[in-house]
């Protein structure tokens, strides 16, 4: 098992150059650092293998969670804008470690947090599974989706070109970002709060180091909010295909036993 703690995690210049991947074996992936910074332009939550094996889209490339407690804030993600790191999530790690899935633990104000990514094999879906494994009293975690809509080996930036247009029904969310191809996420017992809008300038610094572009605008539809307590399991969804229906710990489960037949 690789094991990487708070020492090393809350250190950014190291623990940016650490990265996790998961892969579907149809050519698409999931893939960051270690602290959630995208460092690369082929980063991206859900890069989806979309005409096997030779294109792919980077269909969205965050999802960043805040809690909100007592009126107070706490950003758990991490972005590079050049000039500052924004927010600075990575002081909430208390660990890291990769066995059969990335996992990590955050600790906020009394809150305790794992979370679990996978990527099924042969779908371009994505799971998250987020356990709440203690905290004191009842809290909001708010979601911000970060969307590329690109061509793997392109970057995006500020325009027209985005499909703002979302449908929002039973904790699920649709859209067409380029026009085309679907992303559906799907965040049981969520509310949606529609607000599109551009983040700009999002810096990618191995692209920086190799000569290349390297700064992205990426789009924000709006913002999911969910209320949790202690000994919850929120499972999120991230698909291509519509995921109602479907319940994301059910499919961690499945891709589990999966990996560990073949260890086997």
């Amino acid at each position: 098992m690789l094991r990487k703690d708070k020492t090393f995690l809350q250190n950014y210049t190291r623990a940016v150059q650490s990265e996790w991947l998961e892969t579907n074996g149809l050519g698409g992936w999931g893939s960051s650092s270690i602290i959630g910074c995208n460092t690369r332009r082929y980063h991206g939550l859900l890069v989806a293998a979309t005409k096997p094996p030779t294109e792919r889209t980077v269909l969205l490339s965050k999802l960043d969670e805040t809690i909100v407690l007592n009126n107070e804030r706490f950003e758990l993600g991490v972005n590079d804008y050049g000039e500052v790191i924004s927010p600075d999530g990575n002081q909430y790690i208390k660990a890291f470690t990769k066995e059969l899935f990335p996992q990590w633990i955050y600790e906020v104000n009394g809150i305790q947090l794992r979370k679990t990514i996978a990527m099924i094999h042969g779908e371009n879906t994505l799971v998250i599974v987020y356990d709440v494994v203690k905290a004191k009293k009842a809290f909001t975690m708010e979601l911000l989706p970060l969307v590329a809509g690109r061509f793997y080996h392109s970057l995006q930036h500020a325009g027209e070109q985005m499909h703002w247009d979302v449908d929002f029904n039973n904790g699920q969310f649709h859209n067409k970002p380029d026009g085309k191809l679907d992303i559906y996420i799907n965040i049981p017992g969520s509310a949606y709060r529609h607000e599109p809008r551009w983040f700009n300038n999002f810096n990618y610094s191995v692209e920086k180091y190799r000569g290349q572009d390297f700064v992205e605008d990426l789009f924000n539809h709006g913002i999911f909010s969910v209320q949790l307590k202690k000994g919850d399991s929120l499972g999120i969804i991230i698909s291509t295909e519509n995921a109602n229906g479907r319940d994301a710990r059910v499919l961690l489960a499945k891709e589990c036993l999966r990996r560990q037949l073949l260890l086997n």
